[in-house]
């Protein structure tokens, strides 16, 4: 069985790979554990401004786990939004195009950390646009029929739950707390992903169907080429 580290930001994104993750790729005779950054932010820190302050931090973690020589990949599980100014390839990364931006920033991640067994990952734009794909679910889990008419609309306005913005006030995570201020991060939101199922979520988030589909293959490293 292949083993795959994901280093996450922390308690929300554990869940997520140990509740909706785990049970389809251990199918797939892969084994992936979630690693949480050594240097997030405390709990209860405002998530603003990324679960760290600094890329040097995040590159320690991924290097701490690339010593591992029994671990085939290792990859990431990180918001883009709230990244680290000094992350590789963030300032130059190209406007417009969200799926071109990450894909642009996660190769030169890819270069800086140089091992073919790392596989950067960076969610767009945060874990949150999955539980907007989950809006029936949410829904359905807090009460509130309502809240799955709100959500679905930023989606389509957007043209993807992958593509709803990070804004300050517009981010996922902001507009369903907007929607339903009783969200709860950590819980509702694993749960309602859930339910809804890998499967649909890889179908509405291609973003996170493509680094999947990786993992599955056992392709690590990107193209350095480009």
């Amino acid at each position: 069985m292949r083993q795959v580290h994901v280093l996450v930001e922390g308690a929300t994104e554990e869940r997520l790979v140990q509740q909706v993750l785990q049970p389809e790729l251990f199918a797939r005779d892969i084994w992936v554990t979630p690693v949480a950054l050594k240097t997030r932010r405390a709990a209860g820190r405002p998530h603003d401004k990324g679960g760290v302050s600094r890329w040097p931090k995040i590159e320690h973690d991924i290097r701490a786990l690339l010593r591992n020589s029994a671990v085939d990949t290792v990859t990431t599980m990180l918001d883009l939004y709230g990244l680290p100014s000094d992350t590789p390839g963030l300032s130059g990364a190209p406007a417009g195009d969200a799926y071109a931006r990450v894909g642009h920033v996660e190769e030169a991640m890819a270069r800086v950390i140089d091992d073919p067994r790392f596989l950067p990952f960076l969610v767009l734009h945060e874990t949150e646009a999955w539980v907007l794909a989950a809006a029936d679910e949410l829904a359905e889990l807090v009460e509130s029929p309502r809240l799955a008419d709100v959500l679905r609309s930023h989606v389509t306005v957007a043209g993807g739950p992958e593509l709803v913005n990070d804004g300050p006030d517009t981010a996922p995570s902001k507009r369903i707390l907007r929607a339903h201020p009783a969200y709860r991060k950590v819980v509702d939101g694993p749960d309602a992903i859930e339910l809804l199922g890998l499967g649909a979520l890889r179908t509405a988030c291609p973003h996170l169907d493509a680094w999947l589909k990786r993992l599955e293959s056992g392709s690590d490293s990107r193209d350095r080429s480009c």
